[in-house]
Protein backbone atom coordinates (compact mmCIF):
# COMPACT_ATOMS: atom_id res chain seq x y z
CA UNK A 1 0.00 0.00 0.00
CA UNK A 2 1.03 3.47 -0.72
CA UNK A 3 0.11 4.68 2.70
CA UNK A 4 2.26 1.97 4.75
CA UNK A 5 5.28 3.17 2.12
CA UNK A 6 4.63 6.60 2.81
CA UNK A 7 4.97 6.18 6.59
CA UNK A 8 7.93 4.20 6.39
CA UNK A 9 9.70 6.19 4.50
CA UNK A 10 8.69 8.90 6.78
CA UNK A 11 9.93 7.70 9.67
CA UNK A 12 13.02 6.62 8.35
CA UNK A 13 13.83 10.23 7.72
CA UNK A 14 12.84 11.14 11.44
CA UNK A 15 10.10 13.47 10.05
CA UNK A 16 6.75 13.92 11.70
CA UNK A 17 3.58 14.24 9.79
CA UNK A 18 3.29 18.22 9.62
CA UNK A 19 7.07 18.34 8.65
CA UNK A 20 6.31 16.25 6.03
CA UNK A 21 3.21 18.02 5.10
CA UNK A 22 5.56 21.23 4.54
CA UNK A 23 3.60 24.43 3.25
CA UNK A 24 1.43 22.65 0.83
CA UNK A 25 -0.79 19.80 2.93
CA UNK A 26 -1.44 19.74 6.45
CA UNK A 27 -0.14 17.14 9.25
CA UNK A 28 -3.85 15.70 8.94
CA UNK A 29 -3.30 15.37 5.08
CA UNK A 30 -0.30 13.18 5.60
CA UNK A 31 -1.83 11.27 8.35
CA UNK A 32 -4.95 10.21 6.36
CA UNK A 33 -2.95 9.32 3.23
CA UNK A 34 -0.84 6.82 5.81
CA UNK A 35 -4.23 5.46 6.96
CA UNK A 36 -5.37 4.78 3.88
CA UNK A 37 -8.17 7.26 4.51
CA UNK A 38 -7.47 9.60 1.07
CA UNK A 39 -6.45 8.60 -2.38
CA UNK A 40 -3.03 10.05 -3.06
CA UNK A 41 -2.76 12.43 -6.11
CA UNK A 42 0.08 12.47 -8.37
CA UNK A 43 0.93 15.53 -7.59
CA UNK A 44 1.23 14.50 -3.51
CA UNK A 45 3.44 11.99 -4.34
CA UNK A 46 5.69 13.98 -6.48
CA UNK A 47 5.79 16.67 -3.89
CA UNK A 48 6.00 14.29 -0.43
CA UNK A 49 8.61 11.51 -2.10
CA UNK A 50 10.49 14.88 -3.30
CA UNK A 51 10.64 15.82 0.60
CA UNK A 52 11.87 12.58 1.47
CA UNK A 53 14.59 12.30 -1.42
CA UNK A 54 12.56 9.22 -2.94
CA UNK A 55 11.55 8.58 -6.53
CA UNK A 56 8.30 8.84 -6.86
CA UNK A 57 7.67 5.38 -8.39
CA UNK A 58 9.44 3.55 -4.61
CA UNK A 59 6.42 5.10 -2.68
CA UNK A 60 3.79 3.27 -5.67
CA UNK A 61 6.14 0.39 -6.37
CA UNK A 62 3.90 -2.98 -6.97
CA UNK A 63 0.89 -0.88 -6.72
CA UNK A 64 -0.47 -2.33 -10.14
CA UNK A 65 -3.50 -0.89 -11.29
CA UNK A 66 -2.64 1.89 -8.89
CA UNK A 67 -0.22 3.01 -11.61
CA UNK A 68 -3.08 3.35 -14.81
CA UNK A 69 -4.98 5.48 -11.97
CA UNK A 70 -2.42 8.03 -11.33
CA UNK A 71 -1.16 8.10 -14.69
CA UNK A 72 -4.29 9.94 -15.56
CA UNK A 73 -4.52 12.03 -12.82
CA UNK A 74 -1.22 13.20 -13.94
CA UNK A 75 -3.08 14.19 -17.40
CA UNK A 76 -5.10 15.96 -15.18
CA UNK A 77 -2.42 17.75 -13.42
CA UNK A 78 -0.36 19.00 -16.64
CA UNK A 79 -3.33 20.72 -17.88
CA UNK A 80 -4.70 18.14 -20.59
CA UNK A 81 -7.83 17.39 -19.86
CA UNK A 82 -8.72 15.62 -22.98
CA UNK A 83 -6.28 12.85 -22.66
CA UNK A 84 -7.52 12.78 -18.97
CA UNK A 85 -11.16 12.11 -20.02
CA UNK A 86 -9.82 9.57 -22.40
CA UNK A 87 -7.24 7.85 -19.50
CA UNK A 88 -10.34 8.13 -16.78
CA UNK A 89 -13.33 6.73 -19.22
CA UNK A 90 -10.34 3.62 -20.13
CA UNK A 91 -10.58 2.77 -16.53
CA UNK A 92 -13.99 3.17 -15.33
CA UNK A 93 -14.69 -0.31 -17.18
CA UNK A 94 -11.78 -2.09 -14.97
CA UNK A 95 -12.49 -0.36 -11.76
CA UNK A 96 -12.31 -3.04 -9.04
CA UNK A 97 -14.78 -1.47 -6.45
CA UNK A 98 -17.72 0.82 -6.46
CA UNK A 99 -15.35 3.36 -4.44
CA UNK A 100 -12.56 2.98 -7.27
CA UNK A 101 -15.53 3.83 -9.80
CA UNK A 102 -16.29 6.80 -7.60
CA UNK A 103 -13.12 8.07 -7.58
CA UNK A 104 -12.35 7.63 -11.87
CA UNK A 105 -15.86 9.43 -12.81
CA UNK A 106 -14.33 12.16 -10.19
CA UNK A 107 -11.04 12.51 -12.14
CA UNK A 108 -13.38 13.27 -15.22
CA UNK A 109 -15.70 15.07 -13.94
CA UNK A 110 -12.72 17.87 -13.35
CA UNK A 111 -11.53 17.09 -16.52
CA UNK A 112 -14.92 17.95 -18.27
CA UNK A 113 -15.00 20.51 -16.18
CA UNK A 114 -12.12 22.25 -17.50
CA UNK A 115 -12.65 22.01 -21.00
CA UNK A 116 -16.31 23.40 -20.62
CA UNK A 117 -18.58 20.18 -21.20
CA UNK A 118 -20.46 20.91 -17.36
CA UNK A 119 -23.48 18.74 -18.27
CA UNK A 120 -21.43 15.56 -18.89
CA UNK A 121 -19.26 16.44 -15.86
CA UNK A 122 -22.74 16.88 -13.65
CA UNK A 123 -23.46 13.16 -13.92
CA UNK A 124 -20.00 12.07 -13.03
CA UNK A 125 -19.32 14.76 -9.89
CA UNK A 126 -23.04 14.12 -8.97
CA UNK A 127 -22.51 10.19 -8.73
CA UNK A 128 -19.14 10.48 -7.42
CA UNK A 129 -20.37 12.60 -3.92
CA UNK A 130 -22.98 10.36 -3.43
CA UNK A 131 -21.25 7.00 -3.50
CA UNK A 132 -17.97 8.65 -1.52
CA UNK A 133 -20.37 10.58 0.74
CA UNK A 134 -22.18 6.90 1.48
CA UNK A 135 -18.88 5.03 1.87
CA UNK A 136 -17.39 7.87 4.43
CA UNK A 137 -14.61 8.78 2.35
CA UNK A 138 -15.61 12.09 3.44
CA UNK A 139 -12.50 14.08 1.88
CA UNK A 140 -12.19 12.05 -1.53
CA UNK A 141 -16.40 13.37 -1.59
CA UNK A 142 -15.83 16.84 -0.68
CA UNK A 143 -13.64 17.25 -3.95
CA UNK A 144 -16.47 15.18 -6.16
CA UNK A 145 -18.66 18.01 -4.40
CA UNK A 146 -16.37 20.95 -5.10
CA UNK A 147 -16.90 19.79 -9.43
CA UNK A 148 -20.91 19.24 -8.60
CA UNK A 149 -20.73 22.63 -7.72
CA UNK A 150 -18.22 23.97 -10.34
CA UNK A 151 -20.90 21.92 -13.41
CA UNK A 152 -23.80 23.46 -11.65
CA UNK A 153 -22.10 27.14 -11.58
CA UNK A 154 -21.14 26.71 -15.37
CA UNK A 155 -24.91 25.64 -16.02
CA UNK A 156 -25.97 28.63 -14.10
CA UNK A 157 -27.42 26.59 -11.43
CA UNK A 158 -26.30 28.95 -8.96
CA UNK A 159 -28.58 27.97 -5.95
CA UNK A 160 -27.44 24.55 -6.36
CA UNK A 161 -24.02 25.87 -6.50
CA UNK A 162 -23.62 27.62 -3.78
CA UNK A 163 -25.28 25.31 -1.39
CA UNK A 164 -22.73 22.63 -2.00
CA UNK A 165 -20.07 25.41 -1.54
CA UNK A 166 -21.53 26.68 1.70
CA UNK A 167 -21.97 22.76 2.94
CA UNK A 168 -18.05 22.18 1.43
CA UNK A 169 -16.77 25.38 3.34
CA UNK A 170 -18.66 24.41 7.11
CA UNK A 171 -16.84 20.57 6.64
CA UNK A 172 -13.77 22.45 6.46
CA UNK A 173 -14.08 24.48 9.06
CA UNK A 174 -14.70 21.55 10.97
CA UNK A 175 -11.68 20.28 10.40
CA UNK A 176 -12.14 18.34 7.48
CA UNK A 177 -8.55 16.80 6.92
CA UNK A 178 -7.75 18.19 3.32
CA UNK A 179 -5.22 20.02 1.37
CA UNK A 180 -4.78 23.28 3.03
CA UNK A 181 -5.84 25.54 0.04
CA UNK A 182 -9.22 23.61 -0.10
CA UNK A 183 -10.69 26.35 1.74
CA UNK A 184 -9.56 29.02 -0.56
CA UNK A 185 -10.76 27.17 -3.25
CA UNK A 186 -14.60 26.99 -2.22
CA UNK A 187 -14.16 30.98 -0.63
CA UNK A 188 -13.00 31.91 -3.90
CA UNK A 189 -15.87 29.80 -5.94
CA UNK A 190 -18.37 30.73 -3.52
CA UNK A 191 -17.35 34.26 -4.54
CA UNK A 192 -17.58 33.85 -7.97
CA UNK A 193 -21.06 32.51 -7.51
CA UNK A 194 -22.34 35.88 -5.71
CA UNK A 195 -20.29 38.03 -8.21
CA UNK A 196 -22.43 36.16 -11.19
CA UNK A 197 -25.48 37.22 -9.44
CA UNK A 198 -24.50 40.63 -8.81
CA UNK A 199 -23.59 40.54 -5.05
CA UNK A 200 -20.02 41.69 -5.09
CA UNK A 201 -19.50 43.18 -1.69
CA UNK A 202 -20.52 39.31 -0.61
CA UNK A 203 -17.89 38.46 -3.35
CA UNK A 204 -15.49 40.66 -1.93
CA UNK A 205 -16.17 39.66 2.25
CA UNK A 206 -15.55 36.03 0.87
CA UNK A 207 -12.49 36.61 -0.68
CA UNK A 208 -11.33 39.00 2.34
CA UNK A 209 -11.72 36.00 4.38
CA UNK A 210 -9.28 33.79 2.47
CA UNK A 211 -6.48 36.89 2.27
CA UNK A 212 -4.64 35.74 5.40
CA UNK A 213 -4.46 31.46 4.44
CA UNK A 214 -3.07 32.91 0.35
CA UNK A 215 0.12 33.96 2.91
CA UNK A 216 0.64 30.27 3.08
CA UNK A 217 0.96 29.02 -0.60
CA UNK A 218 3.10 29.12 -4.00
CA UNK A 219 3.32 31.93 -6.01
CA UNK A 220 1.73 30.79 -8.59
CA UNK A 221 -1.41 30.31 -6.01
CA UNK A 222 -1.24 33.51 -4.35
CA UNK A 223 -1.20 35.25 -7.56
CA UNK A 224 -4.36 33.54 -8.49
CA UNK A 225 -5.89 34.20 -5.44
CA UNK A 226 -5.26 38.26 -5.99
CA UNK A 227 -6.37 38.24 -9.00
CA UNK A 228 -9.80 37.10 -8.18
CA UNK A 229 -9.66 39.68 -5.39
CA UNK A 230 -8.31 42.14 -7.95
CA UNK A 231 -11.57 41.61 -10.21
CA UNK A 232 -14.05 41.60 -6.90
CA UNK A 233 -12.99 45.05 -6.44
CA UNK A 234 -13.43 46.29 -10.23
CA UNK A 235 -16.76 45.02 -9.62
CA UNK A 236 -17.40 46.91 -6.13
CA UNK A 237 -16.03 49.54 -7.72
CA UNK A 238 -12.85 50.13 -5.89
CA UNK A 239 -10.29 50.60 -9.05
CA UNK A 240 -7.78 51.66 -6.70
CA UNK A 241 -7.70 48.75 -4.72
CA UNK A 242 -8.64 46.26 -8.05
CA UNK A 243 -5.42 47.71 -9.23
CA UNK A 244 -3.08 46.93 -6.10
CA UNK A 245 -3.95 43.66 -5.84
CA UNK A 246 -3.68 43.17 -9.52
CA UNK A 247 0.26 44.40 -9.80
CA UNK A 248 0.68 42.41 -6.81
CA UNK A 249 -0.62 39.76 -8.90
CA UNK A 250 0.84 40.39 -12.31
CA UNK A 251 4.06 40.13 -10.10
CA UNK A 252 3.86 37.06 -8.71
CA UNK A 253 2.44 35.64 -12.09
CA UNK A 254 5.81 36.44 -13.43
CA UNK A 255 7.85 35.34 -10.83
CA UNK A 256 6.28 31.92 -11.16
CA UNK A 257 6.48 31.74 -14.62
CA UNK A 258 2.65 31.86 -15.00
CA UNK A 259 2.56 32.59 -18.30
CA UNK A 260 -1.00 32.21 -19.54
CA UNK A 261 -1.86 33.79 -16.40
CA UNK A 262 0.18 37.03 -16.82
CA UNK A 263 -1.53 37.56 -20.19
CA UNK A 264 -4.98 37.65 -18.95
CA UNK A 265 -3.88 39.76 -15.75
CA UNK A 266 -2.60 42.62 -18.09
CA UNK A 267 -5.94 42.92 -20.06
CA UNK A 268 -7.85 42.76 -16.88
CA UNK A 269 -5.65 45.43 -15.95
CA UNK A 270 -6.46 47.65 -18.83
CA UNK A 271 -10.15 47.12 -18.40
CA UNK A 272 -9.59 48.51 -14.67
CA UNK A 273 -7.48 51.65 -15.98
CA UNK A 274 -10.34 52.48 -18.96
CA UNK A 275 -12.79 52.26 -16.01
CA UNK A 276 -10.46 54.80 -14.28
CA UNK A 277 -10.77 57.13 -17.21
CA UNK A 278 -6.43 56.22 -18.15
CA UNK A 279 -6.89 55.37 -21.74
CA UNK A 280 -3.18 55.79 -22.30
CA UNK A 281 -2.13 53.13 -19.89
CA UNK A 282 -5.00 50.98 -20.14
CA UNK A 283 -3.67 50.93 -24.77
CA UNK A 284 -0.28 50.08 -23.41
CA UNK A 285 -1.25 47.00 -21.43
CA UNK A 286 -3.81 45.77 -24.09
CA UNK A 287 -1.30 46.36 -26.51
CA UNK A 288 0.93 43.83 -24.50
CA UNK A 289 -1.56 41.14 -23.94
CA UNK A 290 -2.57 41.35 -27.59
CA UNK A 291 1.78 41.03 -28.53
CA UNK A 292 1.48 38.11 -26.07
CA UNK A 293 -1.11 36.39 -26.92
CA UNK A 294 0.05 36.17 -30.72
CA UNK A 295 3.37 34.86 -29.54
CA UNK A 296 1.63 32.40 -27.37
CA UNK A 297 -1.16 31.59 -29.83
CA UNK A 298 -3.26 32.36 -27.24
CA UNK A 299 -6.62 32.54 -29.44
CA UNK A 300 -9.24 32.70 -27.11
CA UNK A 301 -7.63 35.43 -24.70
CA UNK A 302 -6.87 37.39 -28.07
CA UNK A 303 -10.88 37.45 -28.46
CA UNK A 304 -10.82 39.53 -24.95
CA UNK A 305 -8.11 41.51 -25.66
CA UNK A 306 -9.49 42.19 -29.24
CA UNK A 307 -12.98 43.46 -27.05
CA UNK A 308 -10.41 45.30 -24.56
CA UNK A 309 -9.02 47.31 -27.43
CA UNK A 310 -13.01 47.83 -28.77
CA UNK A 311 -14.04 49.10 -25.39
CA UNK A 312 -10.89 51.58 -25.58
CA UNK A 313 -11.36 52.70 -29.55
CA UNK A 314 -15.47 53.16 -28.14
CA UNK A 315 -13.97 55.67 -25.18
CA UNK A 316 -12.10 57.78 -27.66
CA UNK A 317 -14.91 57.93 -30.19
CA UNK A 318 -13.30 56.08 -33.21
CA UNK A 319 -15.57 54.35 -34.56
CA UNK A 320 -13.96 52.32 -37.50
CA UNK A 321 -11.48 50.95 -35.05
CA UNK A 322 -14.44 49.67 -32.85
CA UNK A 323 -16.19 47.87 -35.87
CA UNK A 324 -12.82 46.35 -36.78
CA UNK A 325 -12.07 44.92 -32.90
CA UNK A 326 -15.22 43.78 -32.44
CA UNK A 327 -15.30 41.82 -35.75
CA UNK A 328 -11.81 40.24 -34.51
CA UNK A 329 -13.10 39.37 -30.90
CA UNK A 330 -16.22 37.93 -32.78
CA UNK A 331 -14.56 36.01 -35.43
CA UNK A 332 -11.68 34.33 -32.16
CA UNK A 333 -14.58 34.17 -29.55
CA UNK A 334 -17.02 32.01 -31.98
CA UNK A 335 -13.93 29.79 -33.37
CA UNK A 336 -12.90 28.93 -29.74
CA UNK A 337 -16.11 28.51 -27.73
CA UNK A 338 -15.90 31.92 -25.82
CA UNK A 339 -19.34 32.93 -25.13
CA UNK A 340 -18.36 35.66 -22.26
CA UNK A 341 -15.94 37.54 -25.01
CA UNK A 342 -18.70 37.02 -27.72
CA UNK A 343 -21.36 38.80 -25.79
CA UNK A 344 -19.25 41.35 -24.27
CA UNK A 345 -17.91 42.27 -28.15
CA UNK A 346 -21.87 42.27 -29.29
CA UNK A 347 -22.57 44.87 -26.27
CA UNK A 348 -19.57 47.01 -27.51
CA UNK A 349 -20.76 46.88 -31.08
CA UNK A 350 -24.32 47.90 -29.91
CA UNK A 351 -23.13 50.63 -27.97
CA UNK A 352 -20.81 51.88 -31.04
CA UNK A 353 -23.57 51.97 -33.25
CA UNK A 354 -25.90 53.50 -31.28
CA UNK A 355 -23.36 56.37 -30.29
CA UNK A 356 -23.34 56.43 -34.47
CA UNK A 357 -26.96 56.92 -34.78
CA UNK A 358 -27.08 53.72 -36.62
CA UNK A 359 -30.03 53.04 -34.02
CA UNK A 360 -31.77 50.08 -36.84
CA UNK A 361 -28.57 48.27 -36.67
CA UNK A 362 -28.20 48.54 -32.90
CA UNK A 363 -31.42 47.09 -31.91
CA UNK A 364 -30.17 44.01 -34.24
CA UNK A 365 -27.16 43.90 -32.04
CA UNK A 366 -28.81 44.08 -29.06
CA UNK A 367 -31.29 41.53 -30.23
CA UNK A 368 -28.40 39.11 -30.99
CA UNK A 369 -26.51 39.65 -27.67
CA UNK A 370 -29.93 39.25 -25.73
CA UNK A 371 -30.55 35.76 -27.80
CA UNK A 372 -26.80 34.77 -26.68
CA UNK A 373 -26.84 35.52 -22.99
CA UNK A 374 -30.52 34.00 -22.31
CA UNK A 375 -28.52 30.51 -23.31
CA UNK A 376 -25.46 30.74 -21.52
CA UNK A 377 -25.78 33.41 -19.37
CA UNK A 378 -24.50 35.44 -17.00
CA UNK A 379 -27.55 36.56 -16.05
CA UNK A 380 -26.67 40.52 -14.58
CA UNK A 381 -25.23 40.37 -18.67
CA UNK A 382 -28.37 39.56 -19.55
CA UNK A 383 -29.83 42.55 -17.15
CA UNK A 384 -27.77 44.97 -18.25
CA UNK A 385 -28.42 44.48 -22.01
CA UNK A 386 -31.76 44.24 -21.71
CA UNK A 387 -32.01 47.96 -19.99
CA UNK A 388 -29.54 49.57 -22.23
CA UNK A 389 -31.68 47.76 -25.38
CA UNK A 390 -35.34 49.24 -23.30
CA UNK A 391 -33.54 52.57 -22.93
CA UNK A 392 -32.57 53.00 -27.06
CA UNK A 393 -36.76 51.95 -27.31
CA UNK A 394 -38.10 54.71 -24.88
CA UNK A 395 -36.14 56.93 -26.73
CA UNK A 396 -37.79 55.79 -30.05
CA UNK A 397 -41.31 56.19 -27.95
CA UNK A 398 -42.12 52.12 -28.36
CA UNK A 399 -42.60 52.08 -24.52
CA UNK A 400 -44.51 48.60 -24.16
CA UNK A 401 -41.62 47.16 -25.84
CA UNK A 402 -39.77 48.45 -23.54
CA UNK A 403 -41.51 47.69 -20.17
CA UNK A 404 -41.10 44.03 -21.52
CA UNK A 405 -37.96 44.47 -21.79
CA UNK A 406 -37.61 45.50 -18.12
CA UNK A 407 -39.25 43.00 -16.80
CA UNK A 408 -37.41 40.40 -18.04
CA UNK A 409 -34.39 41.83 -16.56
CA UNK A 410 -36.06 42.12 -13.32
CA UNK A 411 -36.51 38.44 -13.34
CA UNK A 412 -32.95 38.04 -14.39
Amino acid sequence: MVGSRLRAARQRAGLTQRALAGERYTGAYVSALEGGLVRPSWAALTYLSARLGLATDELIREAGPRWERLSADLHLAVGDWQSAVDAYTGLLDAASTTTDGALLRRGRAEALCRIGRPREALADAAAAYETLAATGEAVDAAYAGYWLANAHYQLDNRDEARALLHQLLAEVRAGLPIQSDFKLRVLVALAMVESWDGQHQRALDLLEEGRALSDQMDDRRRASYLQALALSYAQTGDHEAALRAGSQALTLFEAADGEEAARSLRNTLALTYLELGNASRASELASEARALSVGHDDRRLLAHVAETEAQIALAAGDHATVRARVAEALELARATNNTHAESSALLTRARSQRQSGDEEDAEATYGQAVELLRRVGPRPRLAEVLREWADLLVAQGRHAEAVALLQEALGA
